[in-house]
């Protein structure tokens, strides 16, 4: 039985797509000293092992983005899932250190497909509100999974060990096969399938790097994302290390930073669908991350941050981006409706390589004691994301309301 686009099923398959990735980060977190000791290795060796997984993950799209233009997304999603699956299990059965680190690399690279085409998928069937309303409730799934990942992880290992957690990954992996090859539909139209030969792809590259809508809003996507990674991989630094929370009130208060996301974008799907313009609620959004982030900066600089002032502020600050990135993303895709995959290949691999970037710099800003460094990279992805957009995107957005506004007018006068 094929799931109709319009349904909810539609939404949870492609949300379950993306949230491979934060899955396969989170809930193995917890397993990395017992990983270590199993496998007769180190915990470091173990941390380089997710960084081959964010290296399959950053840079596959880019190649299979153009495949799913050629052949399709069905197909190619397919293969990703089988990947992800696959290399899960591969994980649980590894029994050396290298073994598990291949794995953990094809792992990546499954889970970027996944996430690559949800984002084709969504721009293949649904336009202008309606994709971006149903990009936000696919950012509602993808971002339940951070919520539960660590919990599921530390819960799974302590039943039944550190295995266990790959083998629910490859679990989930099976059931994605299942999904996709009886219920998913086709999206991409045979009339606009592309050639792979090298010339082709390079021209439809630069078709959308050449774009400066595309680069605009994929920019200001990206640049979202910094900010928001800069706090997710330094947040036991923030909450913990300079703010003094314990283990348990640092996984209440991750998971209620998480759930503003999930709030935001259950707002910006709602909002969209009541036909509130996309640019409003970009620079509302963009508005809002930026005055926080500058404000739990000046609490740092005064020695003012607590967890009092600072959580409230970060809940807002995740509520907020959520009214930017969909919606960014979204207009980044819409003049490539032909090229989806490639387009959703580049934005997938710009957003996670700077968001890593931002992680890793807030990481290396960390003086030990205070918030400092990593309020200081999330204001500093925040101004630039909000430059980009008043700079380059809202001009942009005036000319194209004006061009689209004059004809109406004309037609109207006696």
């Amino acid at each position: 039985m094929k799931i109709r686009t319009d349904s909810v099923g539609f939404i949870v398959l492609l949300g379950a797509c993306a949230a491979m990735p934060p899955l396969s980060v989170d809930m193995g977190q917890p397993a990395i000293s017992p990983i270590a000791r199993a496998l007769l290795s180190t915990p470091a060796a173990v941390a380089y092992a997710l960084s081959l997984f964010m290296l399959g993950f950053a840079t596959t799209p880019v190649v299979f983005g153009p495949i799913s233009d050629r052949y399709g997304r069905r197909p190619v999603l397919l293969a990703g899932c089988i990947l992800f699956g696959g290399a899960s299990w591969g994980c649980a059965l590894a029994h050396s250190m290298t073994a598990f680190m291949i794995c953990r690399l094809i792992q990546g690279a499954g889970a970027g497909v996944g996430t690559m085409l949800a984002l084709a998928i969504i721009r293949d069937v649904f336009e202008g509100a309606m994709a971006r309303a149903r990009l936000s409730y696919m950012s509602v799934l993808s971002s339940l999974a951070p919520m539960i990942a660590p919990t599921l992880g530390v819960w799974i290992l302590t039943v039944s060990g550190w295995r266990s957690i790959y083998g629910a990954l490859g679990t989930l992996g099976v059931i994605l096969i299942v999904a996709v090859t009886l219920g998913l539909d086709e999206s991409a139209p045979p009339a606009r399938r592309q050639s792979l030969a090298p010339r082709q792809l390079l021209a439809n590259y630069a078709t959308v790097l050449g774009s400066g809508t595309f680069r605009n809003y994929a920019l200001v996507s990206a640049l979202m994302t910094g900010c928001l990674f800069a706090y997710i991989a330094a947040s036991p630094l923030l909450l913990i290390n300079a703010l003094g929370a314990s283990l348990r009130l640092y996984g209440l208060l991750f998971a209620c930073t998480s759930f503003g996301i999930m709030a935001g974008a259950m707002v910006n799907a709602r909002l969209n669908a009541r036909g509130v313009p996309a640019s409003r609620l970009l620079a509302t959004g963009l508005t809002s991350v930026t005055t926080v982030c500058m404000v739990l900066v000046i609490l740092s600089l005064k020695g003012a941050a607590t967890l009092a002032t600072v959580t409230p502020l970060l809940l807002l600050a995740t509520f907020a981006s959520a009214l930017v990135g969909p919606n960014a993303t979204v207009a980044a895709l819409h003049p490539h409706p032909e090229i989806a995959g490639t387009a959703s290949s580049i934005i997938v691999c710009v957003q996670w390589t700077l968001g890593a970037g931002a992680g890793a710099l807030a990481g290396f800003l960390f003086d030990g004691h205070t918030p400092r460094g990593i309020t200081e990279v999330m204001a500093g992805c925040a101004l630039a994301a909000t430059a980009v957009y008043w700079t380059f995107v809202r001009p942009h957005e005036r000319r194209l309301h004006a061009a689209t506004s004059v004809p109406a007018e004309a037609t109207e006068r006696p």
